[in-house]
C-alpha cells in the first residue's frame, strides 16, 4: 500500500510541517524578545500566542511560554543556545510498572532558552548572535518541537529511562576530560535524543539549501562526532587515562574514604580504582533521582517506596549494580552501545536523504 506523504516523512523521523514550525517559533521569538531586551536584565518570560497555529503533523500549538536566560561567560562569543522544553507530568502506578503521564494541556508548549553571553554583552550582540546562527537555532528549536511532538504522541515516559538521560547529562561535567568526553557521548547517543536527530538534520538542510548531491558531504562535517563517539574503547580509554595521570591522581586525592594509599599504587592500579569510582558514582547519582522522582508523599521518607514504587526501584538498582565485581564490564557495555546506537542513528538520519531535492 502507498504511503500518503505524512506517513513518510513519520517514518523518515521528520514529522510534517516540523521545520515550517520551527521556523515560525524562530521569528516569533525574536518577535517577543527583542522589544523586551534591556542591558540591565538577563531573565525572560513571554507568553504568546502565534499568529496562526504551529501545525506538525497532527499536533497544533497555539500557545507559547517562553524563558530566557542570558548567561554571562568569561569569553568575547555569543555561544549556540541551550534549549530545553519542559513537560507537566504526573506519575502513575499501573500496577506492573510505573510510568509518567503527559498532563500540560495541549496546544502548550513550554520552552527555556539559555544563551551563553560576553560579560560585556551588549542589546545588538544579542540581536545579530540570533541572526548569525539562525541556521542552528531553527535547528534546536525544531529539535525541540520533535521532543513535544514525541510527547504529544507518547503520552507516557519511563522514569528509569529519565534517570539513565539526566546521569549522562550530570556526568558529562565529570573532571576527568577522558570519561567526561564518554559520559557526553553517552548523553549525545541516548535513545531520547536519537528520535530527534533527524528532525534536527532536516532543518539544517532545509535552511542551507542542501541537495541530495551535497547531503553525503555535509552529514560527515556536520555530525562527525557521531562517527568519534563510535570509536570509544576500553582499551583507548585505558591508554588515555594513563597518558592523562595528573588528572586522575587529582580526583583520587579529594576522594575521602578511599581503603588505599594512593602514592602505594601503580600507573594502572590508579586508573582501574578511578573507573570504579566513576562506576559506582555514576550509578549512586541514577538510583538517588529515580527515588526522588518516585516519592510522591512524605511518608515514604519513613516507611519506603508504596506499591509497585519499591520493587521498580529495586529493579534498577539491581542493574546499575551489576558490574559492582567487575567495573571494567561497565564499560565494555558502553563500547558496545555506543557502537550499537551510532550504526543505528546514522541509518535513521541518513533516510533524510530521500527528503531532500535533486
Amino acid at each position: 500500500m502507498k504511503r500518503t506523504k505524512k506517513e513518510f516523512n513519520e517514518a523518515v523521523g521528520v514529522p510534517e510541517g516540523i521545520v515550517d514550525a520551527g521556523r515560525q517559533l524562530y521569528n516569533d521569538m525574536k518577535k517577543n524578545l527583542i522589544p523586551e531586551l534591556n542591558p540591565n536584565q538577563t531573565e525572560y518570560e513571554l507568553d504568546f500566542k502565534p499568529d496562526e497555529p504551529y501545525k506538525i503533523g497532527d499536533m497544533e500549538i497555539d500557545k507559547v511560554e517562553l524563558k530566557v536566560q542570558l548567561h554571562t561567560v568569561p569569553n568575547d562569543d555569543y555561544g549556540d543556545s541551550n534549549m530545553q522544553v519542559f513537560k507537566q507530568q504526573k506519575l502513575e502506578d499501573t500496577g506492573k510498572t510505573i510510568v509518567y503521564m503527559t498532563v500540560t494541556p495541549k496546544g502548550l508548549i513550554k520552552l527555556g532558552i539559555d544563551k551563553p553571553v560576553p560579560e560585556d554583552w551588549t542589546v545588538d550582540g544579542v540581536i545579530n548572535s540570533f541572526e548569525k546562527n539562525k541556521v542552528q537555532t531553527v535547528s534546536s528549536l525544531s529539535h525541540e518541537l520533535k521532543h513535544d511532538y514525541d510527547e504529544f504522541k507518547k503520552s507516557f515516559n519511563s522514569p528509569k529511562q529519565i534517570a539513565n538521560y539526566r546521569s549522562n547529562v550530570h556526568f558529562m561535567n565529570f573532571p576527568v576530560r577522558a570519561l567526561q568526553r564518554m559520559f557526553y557521548d553517552m548523553y549525545y547517543l541516548d535513545d531520547i535524543e536519537n528520535l530527534v536527530r533527524p528532525t534536527e538534520l532536516y532543518a539544517k538542510l532545509v535552511e542551507k539549501g542542501i541537495k541530495k548531491s551535497e547531503f553525503l558531504d555535509y552529514f560527515k562535517k556536520e555530525y562527525n562526532h557521531i562517527f568519534d563517539a563510535m570509536k570509544f574503547s576500553v582499551d583507548g580509554l585505558i591508554k588515555e587515562l594513563l597518558e592523562n595521570l595528573d588528572e586522575v591522581e587529582e580526583l583520587l586525592h579529594n576522594v575521602d574514604d578511599l581503603d588505599v594509599n594512593i602514592d602505594d599504587m601503580d600507573p594502572l592500579e590508579k586508573v582501574l580504582t578511578l573507573l570504579r569510582i566513576a562506576y559506582i558514582s555514576y550509578g549512586n547519582y541514577g538510583g538517588n533521582n529515580l527515588r526522588s522522582q518516585l516519592m510522591t508523599n512524605p511518608m515514604e521518607l519513613l516507611f519506603g517506596l508504596s506499591g509497585s514504587k519499591e520493587p521498580y526501584f529495586q529493579d534498577y538498582i539491581k542493574k546499575t549494580t551489576k558490574y559492582g565485581d567487575n567495573p571494567i564490564e561497565f564499560y565494555k557495555n558502553i563500547e558496545k552501545r555506543l557502537k550499537r546506537t551510532g550504526r543505528d542513528v546514522i541509518k535513521k538520519m541518513s533516510k533524510v536523504y530521500s527528503l531532500l531535492p535533486d
